[in-house]
């Protein structure tokens, strides 16, 4: 399994857009997500701090994740997020080497 792990910072005031966009895509993607290999996809918020964020998405493999994210990236719906930052997103790639189920 892949994970991918991206770090942004909100553009004050765009917090609950972010969410909301994010929500968004689950109700609009459902299908395609799971037909598309995310194994799981999660936005989390820092404790103390309304505009820093982390998405944690979880790939059956690279390959999978690759295309996904090439999808993903060529979306309206990543442009919009894009615009919601006050700076490009870091990207982390890390592979499970222990999980517990």
């Amino acid at each position: 399994m892949l994970v991918i792990v991206k770090t942004y910072l909100a553009r004050a005031g765009e917090e609950d857009a972010i969410i909301a966009l994010h929500e968004d895509w689950q109700h609009d993607q459902r299908s395609v997500s799971t037909r598309g290999g995310y194994h799981s996809w999660k936005l989390l918020r820092k404790e103390g701090s309304l505009t820093e964020f982390i998405s944690i998405a979880q790939f059956a493999d690279e390959r999978i994740a690759a295309m996904a994210l090439q999808e993903l990236e060529k979306d309206e719906w990543y442009q919009r997020l894009v615009s919601l930052m006050a700076e490009e997103p870091t990207q982390v790639r890390y592979t499970i080497v222990w999980q517990l189920q």
